[in-house]
C-alpha cells in the first residue's frame, strides 16, 4: 500500500513520468500504470482447487449435514465428530481435520445451518415505550427519603438542611 501511494505521489506532484518513475523505484511500467488508474490495489484472484483427499467423503458429510437439518439443535453433529465418523467408516477419505472442519463450514452455510440471529432490533416510536436503567434513586422530602427499588430508608438517617 505505501508503493501505491509513493508511487501515486512521485507521478502526480513530480514532474516525472511513468518512465522515470519506474526506474527511481525500481518497478516496471505496468506497475506504476496501475496506481495511477485506481488508488486502491486489484485483489488477487484465489484459484479454485478440486479437494483431491476430500472427494470420497463428500457425499458422506453432505448426507449427514442434510439428515442433521431434522434433528433438534443439540443433536446435530459437529465438525469433530463428523471427522471422527469419516476416519472409522470412509477408510479411503484421508484429509486432515482441519480440512474437513473447512468443508463442513462450507456446506453448513450452503444448507443454512450455520446462520444465527445474534440480537433483536429494537425501535421504539416517541412516547410510546421506555427503557430504564435499573439504577437506585434515593428520592424524598427534607424529612422523609426513601430507595426508589426498595422503598427502605438509608442507613444514615440525618439529613443535612442547609444554614
Amino acid at each position: 500500500m505505501e508503493l501505491y501511494e509513493q508511487i501515486r505521489r512521485e507521478y502526480h506532484f513530480g514532474p516525472d513520468t511513468i518512465i522515470v518513475v519506474a526506474r527511481k523505484l525500481a518497478v516496471h511500467r505496468r506497475m506504476v500504470r496501475k496506481p495511477i488508474h485506481s488508488a486502491v490495489p486489484v485483489r488477487r484472484k484465489k484459484t479454485e482447487r478440486p479437494s483431491i483427499k476430500m472427494a470420497p467423503a463428500t457425499a458422506f458429510i453432505e448426507a449427514i449435514l442434510e439428515s442433521d437439518r431434522k434433528a433438534p439443535r443439540k443433536q446435530r453433529h459437529t465438525a469433530m465428530r463428523i471427522y471422527n465418523r469419516i476416519r472409522a467408516e470412509v477408510p479411503a477419505c484421508i484429509a486432515a481435520e482441519r480440512t474437513v472442519r473447512q468443508y463442513v463450514e462450507q456446506c453448513k452455510h450452503a444448507l443454512g445451518l450455520a446462520q444465527h440471529e445474534t440480537f433483536v432490533p429494537q425501535s421504539y416510536d416517541w412516547g410510546v415505550e421506555a427503557q430504564v436503567d435499573c439504577g437506585q434513586i434515593w428520592a424524598g422530602s427534607a424529612s422523609s427519603c426513601r430507595c426508589s427499588r426498595c422503598g427502605r430508608w438509608p442507613a444514615a438517617r440525618r439529613i443535612i438542611t442547609p444554614i
